[in-house]
């Protein structure tokens, strides 16, 4: 009966120390492009909107156009001490009158996923074109 105690306490102690894999920011590629576009403002960022609504496993978290800003949140994403990679910020900017430009902010730029809200975002915005 004492070995199946120590066996409990050393199962319950070591479990959570071999769950989920963590993602370290080595891990993770940095998504730093920046995409240009000779369409408007609003234009480009109704699009990015739309990508970022089309891809499995994100919702849009919060959006502020005035800003310049979607934030969009994994919602397949479980992992607790990776929460910061969980979500991503993207900033548009207006270049000029028509050209404006998309990009990660440089906190979410390493986030889970990244590259592919990009190539989405690239699809989409690409098409006005």
């Amino acid at each position: 009966m004492k070995q199946m105690t120590w066996a409990m306490l050393a199962l319950l102690v070591l479990a959570p120390l071999t769950g989920c894999a963590t993602f370290r920011d080595e891990d993770v590629p940095a998504h730093t492009e920046v995409l240009v576009y000779n369409l408007p403002y609003d234009l480009t960022y109704l699009r990015a909107i739309e990508a970022v609504e089309s891809v499995e496993g994100w919702d849009l978290d919060e959006t502020e156009k005035e800003r310049g800003t979607i934030r969009a949140r994994n919602t397949e994403f479980t992992n607790l001490s990776d929460k910061d990679k969980s979500s991503a910020t993207f900033i548009i900017k207006r270049l000029d009158r028509g050209q404006t430009s998309i990009q990660l902010a440089p906190y979410s730029q390493r986030v889970v996923g990244g590259a592919k809200l990009m190539k989405r975002i690239s699809e989409y915005v690409s098409s006005e074109l």
